[in-house]
């Protein structure tokens, strides 16, 4: 029976035959003449073959037929005796050799009844002969085949494995005229993600169906369709209108040569992938928000990202348009898992696949990020003519920003002094609660103008230090790359050090050698040391333990901290160190990337202590804004309101919220952060699922000890006490011990350095701790998660900065 012929085929033929005359009626040219097949007409003995082979099936997949034995009522024999006693109808094969007269090939396949259903495909079960020769023998030997596969073992499996009880046999065999195509795959067209997906092969036999390697291609929906498509666009266009005329979505087997397309098959898809999975990461940014971060500082942070990385992409020149695609890529780049701020890591490196240049940029930020996993090497980037074209101007752009750099940063540091000053003669206090909003937004647009060069300068980081890693030193290189980062140009990151030990020397001078802070601040002497405690403050009473944590007090919060921490230092200092850079022989062109490299590290020092200036301003205005809540009568404590977010905040200020009630808010989620301090995180949690974030798993590799194998980042040998530090005490007495701790920010320092050497849970060799370490000559230990439980104060162990070992004495 000729398809074309028959004015309207019953369903008795199977959906496969029914879909092509569906699709040769809407998409006339585009179907390769076929003929149906009815399997009642084809086999001359069909109710007894029928019968006999959904018997055989159904016993099989109640568990009566064993697939395994090889006896004579095995699956596998059993299934012999019908296929011989397949008679194929000679009227019937003849006809359709006569329709495919002057064809030079066929493909021959099935339509089963089970074949293509709504809930079970069965793609890749039944057999299907490509370009079989329109000879009588070779055409009736592919009939034969296909109508026996209607009953196969493979075919019986599939069934049993979804919980079929039992198959009805029918259906007819499709014979088409071959068409040869250079590619040929199928085409899903959804895929969870509003991206139809392309899957496909450079020759005219579909391995993609046969579960086959094969290229893939997701195009979005809703967006401008990309260059350089395995097959026509049409293709694209008639996926789209076939799940809207179904009302679900569709896979098309199809092949393409040129600009010619040939639509083999469309069948409703099966599965659509509605789980997704997200993974996060906190290796680099626990650095900067370790434990428990409230909701008032993760949505602010969150806002200042969201704003921040599209500025920067800007000024690398990258169109708008991009930038507009990828708004939930930038409103993401973070996440907020049982109170803790991680990166959600595929975003950024999604973001870095923004970045202009080579493929390696995915290298060098792992190699400055140090995550837990990594998405593994980049496709090497095709670009084309066209590709090409448009990535040239992008390049020269970012090699041109590249050279002004230093320029670029100290006109940020000029204006961002000269803008911060503005705001910090504000006095919060003083303010209405709409104006500290307003004005804190003022000045989030203000300062955040300027960071696209901070992050710039990131960039410059990242490249510099990747070329450093892995183009000048191989990893058996260790020590010698750790000696180039060595000899920063600008000591400012260790100015407020050097100030402690001044200020701790003339305490003791004034007050005595057993001097306490709360012997000088009850002292007579206190008005006078009292101006040198604000002179250091001055200058660097920004920094705080954890200080991008908007909740913790800062030093000018808390006198008795400060003055703890300078009667601490020694009085002796440390020994002078060696400031200079390294010299030593790598790679042609090493000296010019380390020197780069220094000087991008010295700016993004300058430039961590800026964003702590931008952090204490807003702590204040939140401050004053909380107690402003506190005179309404809606917060009990000023400090209350860290634990709102920013849009809670603008809801209560402005008239936003559906439900006016601060206080039941606040006393809710400490509720709910009780039970976040008691759970423990690793370094990389992944989530998925319906909703990814609802089931989250540790993806974290660690050592029989319980040690995350260390990472060394300053160079030094050294067996010493061993000192356990959960949290930041400014009394502690950390001197000629060995300093382990989760993790150490810009805030630690004044606590950290005091130590003979340092080993953190946390960080990398770009780390503040590590910076700081290698410029005091301290041997230091970073990245060896488990630490602090793994070891113990008073226990004698030995590090080594350069391999990143720990060895403890039991």
């Amino acid at each position: 029976m000729s398809a074309r012929a028959a004015e309207s085929p019953d369903a008795s033929v199977g959906r496969k035959a029914l879909g092509l005359v569906e699709l040769d009626r809407l998409y006339p040219g585009l179907v390769p003449s076929f003929v149906v097949l009815p399997v009642e007409r084809l086999v001359e003995n069909w109710l007894e073959l029928k019968a006999g082979a959904e018997a055989l099936v159904a016993e099989f997949c109640e568990g009566a037929v064993d697939d395994d034995a090889t006896d004579d009522v095995a699956y596998g024999a059993r299934e012999t005796r019908l296929v011989a006693s397949i008679a194929l109808d000679d009227t019937v094969v003849a006809e359709a050799l006569s329709s495919a007269a002057g064809w030079s090939s066929v493909s021959v396949r099935t339509s089963a009844l089970a074949e293509d259903g709504a809930e079970h495909s069965f793609a890749g079960q039944y057999v299907t002969t490509l370009d079989v020769p329109v000879q009588p023998q070779p055409v009736r030997d592919a009939i034969r085949a296909s109508v026996a596969s209607l009953f196969s073992a493979r075919v019986a499996a599939y069934a049993r494995a979804r919980g079929i009880e039992a198959l009805e046999l029918g259906g007819s065999v499709v014979v088409q005229q071959m068409f040869v195509g250079t590619t040929s795959g199928v085409l899903f067209s959804e895929n969870g993600r509003g991206e139809l997906t392309l899957a496909w092969s450079r020759s005219a036999r579909n391995t993609t169906v046969e579960g086959e390697n094969a290229l893939e291609l997701r195009v979005s929906k809703v967006a401008d369709r990309p260059a350089n498509l395995p097959a026509p666009e049409r293709l694209l266009d008639i996926a789209v209108e076939s799940e809207t005329r179904l009302d679900r979505p569709v896979d098309i087997e199809w092949a393409a040569r040129g600009t010619r397309l040939a639509l083999l098959q469309l069948r409703p898809q099966t599965t659509v992938a509605l789980d997704y999975e997200l993974a996060w990461d906190c290796t680099n940014i626990a650095e900067n928000y370790p434990g428990i971060t409230l909701p008032l500082t993760y949505s602010f942070i969150r806002g200042l990202y969201s704003r921040v990385y599209p500025a920067f992409f800007r000024k690398l020149g990258v169109a708008q348009t991009v930038l507009d695609a990828k708004q939930q890529v930038f409103r993401n780049t973070l996440g907020y898992l049982g109170g803790h701020v991680y990166y959600q890591i595929d975003n950024w490196y999604e973001m870095v696949r923004m970045i202009p240049g080579p493929s390696s940029n995915q290298a060098f930020f792992s190699a400055m990020l140090q995550p837990q996993r990594t998405p593994g090497e980049a496709p090497r980037r095709r670009l084309g003519l066209k590709g090409a074209v448009t990535m040239a101007p992008l390049v020269g752009r970012l090699g041109w920003l590249l050279l002004r750099s230093n320029s670029m940063s100290k006109g940020f540091s000029r204006t961002f002094q000269k803008r911060l000053n503005r705001f910090e003669s504000i006095d919060w206090a003083s303010l209405q609660a709409d104006a500290i909003l307003s004005t804190l937004e003022t000045m989030r647009g203000e300062l955040l103008t300027l960071w696209a060069t901070p992050v710039f300068n990131d960039l410059r980081v990242m490249i510099f230090h990747g070329l450093l890693k892995t183009y000048s030193f191989g990893p058996e290189q260790h020590a010698d790359y750790l000696g180039y980062l060595h000899g920063l140009s600008d000591r400012a990151s260790i100015a407020p050090l050097t100030a402690l030990g001044a200020l701790g020397n003339r305490l003791r001078d004034r007050h005595g050698s057993d001097a306490t802070a709360d012997s000088i601040l009850s002292s007579p002497d206190w008005t006078a040391t009292r101006l040198d405690i604000d002179d250091y403050l001055a200058r660097f009473g920004g920094r705080a333990p954890d200080e991008l944590q908007l909740e913790n007090p800062r030093l000018a919060d808390d006198h008795a901290s400060l003055l703890a921490l300078a009667l601490g230092t020694d009085p002796e200092g440390r020994p002078p160190v060696d400031a200079t850079a390294r010299s030593i022989r790598g790679r042609l062109g090493t000296r010019f990337i380390g020197r780069n490299t220094r000087q991008a590290i010295d700016w993004r020092e300058r430039f961590r202590f800026n964003r702590a200036q931008v952090y204490g301003l807003a702590r204040t205005a939140y401050l004053a804004l909380g107690r402003r809540l506190v005179e309404a009568q809606l917060l009990d404590a000023a400090d209350d309101v860290f634990w709102l977010t920013e849009q809670e905040l603008d809801e209560a200020v402005f008239g936003h919220a559906w439900s006016s009630d601060p206080r039941a808010v606040v006393a809710r989620r400490r509720d709910e952060f009780t039970t976040f301090e008691a759970r423990s995180l690793a370094r990389r949690v992944v989530g998925s699922g319906l909703i990814a974030p609802a089931r989250l798993r540790d993806d974290e590799q660690r050592t029989a000890a319980g040690m995350a194998a260390g990472m060394g980042v300053s160079p030094g040998v050294l067996t010493a006490e061993a000192i356990v530090v959960h949290e930041f005490d400014p009394t502690v007495d950390v001197r000629g011990k060995i300093l382990v701790t989760s993790h150490i920010d810009p805030g630690w320092t004044l606590l950290f350095v005091q130590a003979a050497g340092v080993v953190t849970e946390r960080g990398n060799a770009l780390s503040h701790v590590a910076i700081i370490a290698r410029e005091l000559g301290m041997p230091a230990v970073v990245a060896a998660m488990g630490a602090v439980d793994a070891l113990r104060t008073g226990q004698l162990i030995t590090i080594n900065g350069t391999t990143g070992d720990i060895d403890a004495a039991l």
